[in-house]
């Protein structure tokens, strides 16, 4: 299973967002900036993961998105569903009942293996672990796509820092 690049900026604004302070608006020029990718792309990408509650979105002259979540909350399986969709195995067709299985063929049993391990395992890394764990040695790493938002933060406001000198980025009240 190959990860389009929506998900891709996806995981990487969940992750931008997680390391701004709690109750930041931001909007998609800023993290775009940051990304490296189109705002118009950026703005689609995060009308999703609005749209899946992944995000808040707050609307007027001083909105933006907010994460709707503790980041520990979003699992790499909420981003991957909410950019890909379900994620299933290219079945012979659905069988509601466990025990049926045993009776398919051998494509079938290796399909449903590989969509039940494939979602424990996006279960399992929270958008809070994938923005800790790389962050020690991401930097060497030549292709990590994370690195774009490392150093996020000399750009963008500390946890609990003044934002009114950033107009992109508010706070919500």
């Amino acid at each position: 299973m190959l990860l389009t690049k929506t998900t891709e900026i996806a995981i990487q604004c969940l992750v931008l967002l997680s390391r701004l302070p709690k109750g930041a608006l931001i909007t998609p020029q800023p993290i775009s900036l940051q990304l490296g990718s189109s705002e118009s792309y950026t703005s689609k990408i995060l009308r999703t993961l609005a749209k899946a509650d992944l995000l808040a979105s707050h609307r007027g002259a001083s909105g933006g998105f907010s994460l709707a979540r503790d980041p520990k909350d979003i699992t790499l399986l909420d981003v991957v569903e909410a950019c890909e969709g379900a994620i299933i195995g290219n079945h012979c067709r659905e069988f509601p009942d466990p025990e049926m299985l045993s009776r398919t063929c051998g494509f079938h049993q290796a399909m449903v293996e590989f969509q039940e391990g494939v979602k424990a395992l996006l279960s399992k890394w929270s958008i809070e672990e994938v923005a800790v764990k790389p962050l020690s040695n991401a930097k060497e790493a030549p292709d990590c796509k994370l690195r774009r938002i490392l150093g996020a933060e000399e750009n963008m406001p500390k946890r609990g820092g003044d934002l009114a000198d950033l107009p992109p980025i508010r706070m919500l009240r």
